[in-house]
């Protein structure tokens, strides 16, 4: 049963669905551990969407792919949002970048703890991210894919 959301704009949308459509994860090797030393991991978020008529099409990734970590991983979730009326053109980035991205990273953050608990390590729990921040930041680069790194977990 569709759930219907009111946004900031009073912009009546539903949730389509939110499915996994890529996860990789590999163990580093050649990584290793330093008594006493943190675990530095360098998180990187992209943002991808389309809107075709009155539905918004969001790949939300994150990934961390350095030699200086114990492991590897991508994880990327689709989410599809069907809207009562198709959004204004100049509100469509800021719906998708800040509200539905907000909805489907906990799914992202959901998938990375459990890859990295099946593979016998801590579950690694991302901390929340400002997607307000985020689309601000990326406002003022011209780029429709918001590529960015975040902070460090230590």
């Amino acid at each position: 049963m569709p759930i219907l959301m009111k946004s900031y704009m009073e912009l009546n949308f539903s949730i389509a669905h939110i499915r996994l459509t890529e996860s990789r994860f590999s163990i580093n090797q050649q990584y290793k551990m330093e008594k006493d030393k943190p675990i530095v991991l360098e998180n990187n978020v992209g943002i991808q969407f389309k809107q075709s008529e009155k539905r918004l099409y969001l790949l939300l990734s994150v990934s961390s792919d350095s030699d200086k970590q114990p492991f590897r991983f991508s994880v990327t979730y689709e989410g599809v949002f069907a809207f009562e009326n198709a959004p204004p053109k100049d509100e469509l980035g800021r719906i998708a970048n800040i509200n539905c991205a907000a909805i489907v990273f906990p799914y992202v953050r959901e998938a990375i703890a459990d890859l990295t608990q099946r593979a016998g390590l801590q579950p690694l729990h991302l901390p929340p991210f400002n997607f307000v921040a985020m689309y601000n930041e990326n406002k003022k680069e011209p780029s429709p894919v918001a590529i960015r790194k975040t902070r460090k977990k230590e």
